[in-house]
């Protein structure tokens, strides 16, 4: 061996010291360790050849069935395990959500976040806990108002003028774009917008070509040490959009707000971010001077993109589901009219008593699991999850989609049944166990108080306005694509102006 090794090319002495530290490495966990079972791989690559990004978490749900409610896949020295039913899910995120609270940084990750400044993807520390107050706190201050729905009629209204044009079918994504697009655009720095807003539109591109470019991520995020010698086509992709976007747009938008700010005046989210961090200072004094304007920018990030995606895809879905079951479609229509009549759009005050209306809502965020593999958590300690022992620094994803398709968790699990989540008066009920699309825990979606009666307002206005019809002769395809965040196909309908 030492023979070979001095008198061998480096490349083959380096390629040989690599697999021996692979090798010595893979042993040590597997004697340390008890990472759950898993499908069989390759040496040095393991499944990696196995993986499909765009049905991944089928995949995954499949293996389950064989090796167990909570497995493990490996591409190349890293271990992925991957929980697919309700018990493990909420070991991991509600009794161990401390040991499960980290965040995997990535190099792409890394780019995008100023290293890790936002909230969605940094991990758990006590920089963390501190932003994740102030944005809480600055949410809420702005839910206290009427603002949220003054904004979503505002953008409600200007979206019916132009439905309302339309004459045979149509794609409805155009107007569900603008809809969410105008609500989080003015939530967050203020403003009216009409239907061609340059600003509106060009966040929604922006956000468009990201999803279509990003993927998975880059081949930096996937071998150690790369980043440092190579950069890959993503790579510039994703230093473009950070300095576009970011250090541009978002930027700029904050100095504006800060420039004019007066708490006595709140006009918008970023007003009530300054105003957090300046109570915060006030409360907390030299704790929170790690908290930047760059966190600000990164919370910013993180309600707008967050936000624009998983509300316009569970529409989507809504709207899709209503001209699937027309039958259901009507009920919601009766209950709408019964509750708040024609004259006036629904409003949040109206919500505890449209309980068929949010339930509907529900099973369609059910059947469509938007995120299917939520946002990858990270182990900050050696910790067990199903009996099996993970070390510190492991990466752990819940499949929300197997659990909103595991056949033992729901009756019929294919069916769409509203009822499932409304108790014997009709009234809607505790959530069934398994329904979990805003995660839970520590990392729960820090949106989620805004996104439900946001959700629930511009479905039940759109609900309230239209019928809406399949055209004439085709069937809804319900097939889904996507791989971090699953939409459902382009589909064009036909509508009616209610009376």
């Amino acid at each position: 061996m030492l023979q070979f090794t001095v008198s061998g090319s480096v490349t083959s002495t380096c390629l040989v010291g690599l697999v021996v530290v692979l090798l010595a490495h893979w042993m040590i966990q597997k004697w340390k360790f008890n990472y759950p079972p898993g499908p069989p791989g390759l040496p040095l690559i393991g499944n990696a050849l196995q993986l499909n990004g765009l049905i991944f978490h089928k995949q995954a749900f499949e293996w389950s069935k064989k090796y167990g409610p909570v497995i493990t896949v490996r591409a190349g020295p890293t271990h992925m395990v991957i929980v697919n039913t309700i018990d493990t899910a909420l070991e991991v995120l509600v009794q161990k959500s401390t040991d499960f609270a980290g965040r995997m940084l990535t190099p792409s990750l890394d780019l995008l976040t100023y290293g890790g400044k936002d909230i969605i993807c940094s991990t758990y520390n006590s920089t963390w806990k501190i932003h994740r107050k102030i944005a809480t706190k600055a949410l809420r201050h702005y839910m206290q108002g009427e603002a949220l729905q003054l904004r979503i009629h505002d953008a409600m209204e200007t979206a019916f003028v132009e439905v309302d044009k339309v004459k045979g079918a149509f794609d409805p994504a155009e107007y569900i774009n603008y809809i969410v697009g105008n609500i989080l655009t003015g939530l967050c720095f203020g403003g009216k917008y009409n239907f061609q807003d340059k600003e509106v539109h060009y966040m929604l591109e922006k956000e468009d070509i990201f999803l279509h470019t990003i993927g998975f991520g880059s081949i930096e995020d996937f071998i150690p040490g790369l980043r440092y010698v190579y950069k890959s086509d993503i790579t510039k992709f994703l230093e473009e959009f950070t300095k576009e976007v970011f250090d541009f747009y978002f930027s700029k938008k904050l100095q504006e707000a800060k420039e004019t700010f007066d708490k006595d005046n709140v006009r918008h989210f970023t007003d009530t971010l300054i105003l957090a961090r300046k109570e915060a200072e006030a409360e907390e004094g030299a704790n929170v001077s790690v908290f930047t304007d760059e966190h600000l920018i990164q919370t910013l990030g993180d309600i707008f993109f967050a936000g624009i995606d998983t509300t316009r895809y569970t529409l989507k879905g809504a709207i899709l589901h209503m001209v699937a079951f027309p039958d259901i479609q009507e009920k919601v229509q009766k209950e709408i009219d019964m509750v708040v009549g024609k004259d006036r759009l629904p409003g949040i005050d109206d919500r505890p008593n449209l309980s068929y209306t949010e339930a509907v809502l529900y099973e369609s965020m059910r059947l469509s699991t938007v995120l299917p593999l939520g946002v990858q958590h990270m182990t900050i300690c050696d910790t067990e999850v199903g009996g099996y022992k993970i070390p510190k620094g492991t990466e752990v994803c819940i499949n929300h989609w197997a659990l909103h398709n595991d056949p033992d968790a729901w009756e019929e699990v294919e069916r769409f049944i509203p009822e499932r989540y409304l108790d014997e008066n009709g009234k809607l009920g505790p959530t069934p166990k398994s329904w979990l699309p805003f995660s839970a825990g520590k990392r729960v979606c820090l949106g989620e108080f805004v996104a439900k009666p946001e959700l629930h307002l511009i479905f039940a206005s759109l609900m309230q306005r239209f019928k809406w019809k399949m055209v004439s002769g085709k069937c809804p395809n319900m097939e889904q694509t996507g791989s971090f965040a699953l939409e459902y196909l382009p589909y064009k309908v036909i509508v009616e102006k209610r009376t």
